[in-house]
């Protein structure tokens, strides 16, 4: 079936036009994700031990500019 067309616009209900765009949405996350190694069921763990380590990373130069305790 051929979409209708409006001067050389496909028309579709904003429903399905929302559908598709959440659709692709998903997936190019999704592929994203694969691509950097970020996914399976491990994913959440990797993303929370990223996040853990840039903390410690930002603290680092804080701690340097510290005074040496007594």
């Amino acid at each position: 079936m051929t979409p209708p067309r409006s001067e050389g616009f496909v028309r579709m209900p904003d429903a399905e036009f929302e559908a598709i765009l959440t659709r692709a949405a998903e997936e190019g996350a999704k592929r994203a994700l694969a691509d950097v190694g970020l996914d399976g069921d491990e994913a959440a763990l990797d993303i929370r031990d990223l996040r853990s380590l840039v903390d410690c990373i930002r603290l680092v130069p804080a701690l340097r500019c510290r005074p040496p305790s007594a």
